[in-house]
């Protein structure tokens, strides 16, 4: 999203600054066409003027122009919007003095009212008078309004051609990204899968060759059983996890009382608390909400697992379910090792372990806080970690 906004936005701003720079050469260009234009119009009129003087102009139709006639000493003969008589000297004009000087004169200034900027054009007729046209100066506004239907086209054409630019690179950057989630997800089930069936397969060779003791073979064979349900636990998890990328996972909601969920969770791993000496606690109150059953039984039952499993020696872990404001919520509290801030942004990405070592020990998948994620996701809740380091981590669903 932020590359497919990034592309619209680089092809808007760009096309803001040719778009102003356009606007400014046009302005400068049209600027001196109509000065151009103008200065054409004033000796033409003032072509007719010498040779039928004030009847020419009195027989002139109502243009786009002002024309005003002017006697050597800078009285007004003529004014095509105002009556001569009420007009003052012009023999102070800039424009006036230049054309009196050469012949022809122009300059540009606001009217007397200092709303509209006036370009005017001066020519000095044969008999030491001056004819002046003005007309106002076409403004960046104005020029902006006339180009207004092939600007707003041309933006639409920006707009659409970024538009499709962005969502192409968004496409490829997304299958990019998934190609490589989906080797860096293969990678690891392929090395996590070596590690059990490495233990398998060497501890069934020794006692396939009868290289271990009669009453060491307990010991072995326990060691087959517990990496292959390490291998089994791992084949579920990557199922659920692929199962909710391809939304495959049946996400039918039905009330869940969460508290009678959680007893169930506890009485799960109450086995598991006990082999590692750990107190599991469920305390709160009876809260019911619209959920799929099996996503929160396995999100409680993940988050209750990690807690126990790096947990401290004879460490705790309390469960509580609660309702604030109408929103339910589960809090799971434990005594264990903690999770460094720098980790606890990813500690919900696959395979992501904290402590490979103590990871490696206890027999975690890596799989488990990624369907905490997803299920999460499909409930609309929020997850909050906090930790400290050595003295525990507290993860709160708010739901």
């Amino acid at each position: 999203m932020h590359r497919y906004l990034g592309i619209v936005g680089g092809a808007l701003m760009a096309f803001i600054l040719a778009t102003g720079l356009i606007m400014g050469t046009m302005f400068t260009y049209f600027s001196d066409v109509q000065r151009q234009q103008l200065k054409t119009e004033t000796e033409m009129a003032a072509l007719a003027v010498d040779a039928l003087q004030i009847g020419y102009l009195e027989k002139l139709p109502e243009e786009n122009y002002r024309v005003t006639w002017i006697s050597p000493d800078g009285q007004v003969l003529y004014d095509s919007d105002m009556a001569a008589s009420q007009m003052e000297n012009h023999l102070e004009r800039e424009e006036v003095q230049a054309a009196l000087r050469k012949g022809y004169g122009e300059s540009q200034r606001y009217s007397g009212t200092m709303t509209v900027k006036m370009l005017y054009s001066a020519q000095r007729l044969a008999d030491g008078s001056v004819l002046r046209l003005s007309m106002p100066q076409q403004t960046i506004l104005m020029v902006i309004w006339d180009m207004a239907l092939p600007i707003g086209f041309i933006l639409l054409v920006v707009i659409g051609v970024s538009v499709a630019i962005a969502a192409r690179e968004t496409k490829k950057a997304n299958q990019e990204e998934t190609e490589a989630m989906r080797r860096e997800f293969t990678a690891n089930v392929s090395h996590e899968l070596k590690t059990p069936l490495h233990s398998i397969s060497g501890f069934a060779e020794l006692l396939k060759n009868g290289m271990v003791m009669e009453q060491d073979t307990g010991y072995f064979a326990e060691k087959i059983y517990n990496e292959a349900q390490r291998m089994i636990k791992l084949v579920q998890d990557i199922i659920i996890l692929s199962r909710l990328d391809e939304g495959q996972e049946n996400t039918t909601k039905s009330a869940v009382n969460l508290y009678q969920l959680a007893e169930g969770v506890i009485a799960n791993l109450e086995p598991m608390a006990d082999k590692n000496g750990i107190t599991i606690e469920l305390i709160g109150q009876q809260v019911v909400m619209e959920g799929i059953p099996h996503l929160l039984n396995s999100m409680l039952f993940n988050i209750c697992e990690n807690a126990i499993k790096y947990n401290k020696p004879e460490g705790s872990v309390l469960v509580e379910v609660s309702e604030i404001a109408g929103h339910p919520r589960i809090t799971v509290r434990d005594s264990g090792i903690g999770i460094p801030m720098r980790d606890r942004s990813r500690i919900f990405e696959r395979f992501y372990r904290v402590d490979k070592s103590h990871s490696k020990e206890v027999g975690g998948t890596g799989l488990g806080l990624s369907i905490v994620k997803h299920a999460a996701r499909l409930h609309n809740a929020k997850l909050d970690v906090d930790s400290i380091v050595g003295e525990g981590t507290l993860i709160t669903v708010k739901f």
